[in-house]
């Protein structure tokens, strides 16, 4: 079955963790709950972005509205309009919140849950580095992370947004069919390179149109030929795997095509063993 993209993970830690990949598997494609008191309108926003941030701490210094409200308003002009922003606040000084959004002249809704609903109704995960995320139309989360203090969270949200509101408007749909998901290399050495491939058949009427193939990380370098694919051909995407320092790996290639369930979502996993 074709998946959506929930690919972040990785990118949140300087190494791969059980916890962390255990929290990203059971946010994999979930559906968020909504208390009553916060509205939206899903008829007219494709996307929309959670900013989940609790009392502890420096609220300021955590949200960073100015880096929000510059994110935001650098979005490219012909997505913008499908993304909402919520930004939701567990405390109950709603004057401070107030205060902040108007002295960082930020023009954006907030939600106050002094009673932490959102938190109980979706079992946020402790780590705040999973409190915001990217849900669909169908409020399934679609990427984790913080894009205003990681510029590659931020690419991926912007791939994520674009994939489905640009290349589905450009290009017919057409149907792929694949043999696996998973490719594992097996062991290996850091100073060896190890290669994926993966094959994907155009079962469709239109020709498969890849507009991009993102890696979970810079230890992988896909390979692939940028021509459309015409039906009853495959395309074939080759992944380079480098890496020099982790034991255990999984890493997820997601490809953006012009199918119904893009991106469709990969992972290459094996083991590092340093030589003796």
């Amino acid at each position: 079955m074709l998946k959506y993209i929930f690919y972040i993970g990785i990118i949140l830690m300087s190494s791969c963790k059980k916890e962390s990949i255990k929290i990203i598997s059971d946010l994999y494609n979930k559906k968020i709950i909504f208390s009553e008191y916060l509205k939206y309108d899903s008829q007219y926003n494709v996307f929309k972005v959670i900013v989940y941030t609790n009392e502890t701490g420096c609220i300021d210094c955590k949200l960073q509205l100015s880096t929000w409200k510059n994110f935001i308003e650098k979005m490219p002009v012909n997505i913008k309009d499908s993304v909402k922003f919520y930004f939701i606040f567990a405390t109950n000084d709603s004057a401070k919140i107030d205060y902040l959004f108007k002295s960082n002249d930020f023009h954006h809704e907030f939600y106050i849950d002094d009673k932490k609903y959102f938190n109980k109704l979706n079992d946020l995960a402790k780590d705040e580095r999973f409190h915001t995320f990217l849900l669909d139309r169908d409020n399934r989360v679609k990427a984790i992370g913080n894009p205003v203090r990681n510029p590659k969270i931020k690419e991926l949200y912007l791939k994520v947004i674009t994939g489905d509101t640009l290349l589905k408007k450009q290009a017919a749909q057409t149907t792929i069919e694949y043999e696996t998901t998973v490719y594992d290399l097996g062991e290996f050495t850091p100073n060896e390179s190890r290669e994926a491939v993966f094959a994907l058949k155009n079962t469709g009427t239109q020709p498969l149109l890849v507009a991009d193939v993102v890696m979970s990380c810079g230890c992988a370098t896909p390979r692939y030929d940028k021509k459309p694919v015409n039906p009853g051909e495959t395309l074939k995407i080759t992944v380079e795997m480098k890496i020099k320092e982790e034991e255990y790996f999984e890493k997820t290639i997601s490809v953006y095509c012009n199918t119904q369930n893009s991106p469709v979502l990969f992972n290459v996993k094996g083991r590092i063993v340093h030589e003796k």
